[in-house]
C-alpha cells in the first residue's frame, strides 16, 4: 500500500517553494517588508500568485517561512558548525542568530510581530519558535555526554528555558526598550545565566570568564539581564 504524499513530497513542489523564500529573502534584503507584495514575490520567483496561497496560505505564512529559513541557514551556518559542541556551539548560534537581526531589523521585526499572532496550528507548520528549542535541546545532549552539564541536568526543561530567554529578550527588543547593540550582549548574557548553574566547574568558569568581559563594558548589565522578566511581564 503506497504512502500518502506530504504536502511538500513532490521534489519539484519542493524545489518550487525552497526558490520562493530565496527570492523572497533577496527581495527583503532591499525593501521594507511592507513595500512587498505577493504580486512581486510570485514575479521574481515565476510562479502564480495562485502558488504562493497554495505553498503558504498567507503573506503571513510566508514571511514565518522565510524568517525560519534564516534560522535554518546560522544553524548550518561554517561558524556555528565548526565551534565546539555544546555550550560553545549554543552561544555561537546565539551570536550568528543576532547577526541576522542586525543584517535585517525590519524583516526580524515584522517576522516577530507575526509570530506574536499566529496560532498554534502556524506555529506548529512553520516552527519558528520550536524549531530552536528543539536545536537547543539536542546540542544540550550532546554538552551532556561532552561531560559539560552537571549529571541529572533535566536537558529538555533547560532547552525550554534558553528558548524562552532569547525569545524574551529579542521581544524586548521588538518593542523598541533595548538597542540592537544591547540586544546582541544581553542574549549571551542571558545564556551564560541560564547555563551556569547546570555546568560543570571547567564550563562554569569558562562561562563566568565570558559573562565578565561582556558586563564589564556596561555598568549594571547583569541586573538588567535579570530584571527581564519582570520588565516584559508588566
Amino acid at each position: 500500500m503506497a504512502k500518502a504524499r506530504g504536502r511538500y513530497a513532490s521534489p519539484a513542489q519542493a524545489e518550487r517553494r525552497k526558490r520562493i523564500i530565496r527570492e523572497t529573502l533577496k527581495l527583503l534584503q532591499e525593501a521594507s517588508p511592507a513595500d512587498i507584495s505577493m504580486g512581486q514575490i510570485a514575479e521574481l520567483s515565476d510562479v502564480s500568485t495562485k502558488t504562493l496561497y497554495n505553498l503558504f496560505k498567507s503573506r503571513n505564512g510566508l514571511l514565518l517561512a522565510a524568517a525560519a529559513q534564516t534560522r535554518a541557514d546560522a544553524q548550518t551556518s561554517i561558524n556555528v558548525m565548526s565551534a565546539p559542541a555544546g555550550i560553545s556551539r549554543i552561544l555561537e548560534l546565539t551570536r550568528r542568530t543576532m547577526d541576522t537581526f542586525e543584517r535585517s531589523p525590519e524583516f526580524m521585526n515584522s517576522a516577530m510581530s507575526v509570530v506574536v499572532g499566529i496560532s498554534a496550528d502556524d506555529e506548529a507548520e512553520h516552527h519558528r519558535v520550536g524549531m530552536t528549542q528543539k536545536w537547543f535541546h539536542e546540542a544540550l545532549l550532546v554538552a551532556e555526554s561532552e561531560d559539560q552539564l552537571i549529571p541529572g541536568t533535566d536537558c529538555m526543561q533547560l532547552s525550554q528555558l534558553l528558548a524562552a530567554s532569547q525569545w524574551g529578550v529579542t521581544l524586548m527588543w521588538q518593542k523598541g526598550l533595548i538597542s540592537l547593540e544591547t540586544l546582541r550582549r544581553q542574549a549571551i548574557i542571558k545564556h551564560c545565566l541560564d547555563l551556569m548553574p547546570f555546568c560543570r566547574m571547567k564550563t562554569r568558569n569558562w562561562l563566568s570568564d565570558l559573562l565578565g568581559s561582556l558586563t564589564t563594558t556596561t555598568q549594571g548589565s547583569v541586573s538588567t539581564a535579570l530584571a527581564f522578566e519582570a520588565r516584559i511581564a508588566s
